[in-house]
């Protein structure tokens, strides 16, 4: 009975560590053609553990055609572990006051270890020239 309880559990344990380690690979053009607006970021980090599983690569801002200013972030997980995140953004005016939207939710995302993945927000106005993204683990 003992013995079969270890092989369960060397079964068990295995499984989390093929399941745990799982990787993506990722390829892209050589010499893209996209020009991106890559925007400096200022930094708050509070939470080392959310510091690694989502890690900031870039920041891209853009105009749409009618004038709203859209922003994408690129997020890197940088644990062999699934993480879920909860993001969102606050959009600010000319004069720096915040834009009170109910657009402006938490939103949650859910990203491989040791992968990539892409956020984007969209002003909801055409006043809106600034903004603030906000990363939070789920029950925290």
């Amino acid at each position: 009975m003992a013995n079969r309880i270890s092989k369960l559990t060397a079964l068990l344990a295995l499984t989390a560590i093929i399941v745990g380690c799982q990787t993506v690979n990722t390829y892209e053009p050589n010499q893209q053609q996209a020009i991106k607006h890559i925007v400096q970021d200022k930094r708050v980090e509070s939470d080392l553990s959310l510091k690694n599983k989502a890690q900031m690569q870039q920041l891209i801002t853009a105009h749409t055609p009618d004038g709203f200013l859209k922003v994408q972030a690129q997020l890197y997980n940088g644990t062999n572990s699934r993480a879920r995140i909860n993001y969102r953004f606050e959009w600010f005016d000319t004069s720096g006051m915040l834009i009170d939207t109910t657009l402006s939710t938490w939103k949650q995302i859910s990203l491989p270890g040791r992968d990539t993945a892409m956020i984007q927000g969209m002003a909801p106005t055409k006043s809106a020239v600034d903004f603030r993204l906000k990363l939070l683990e789920p029950g925290s």
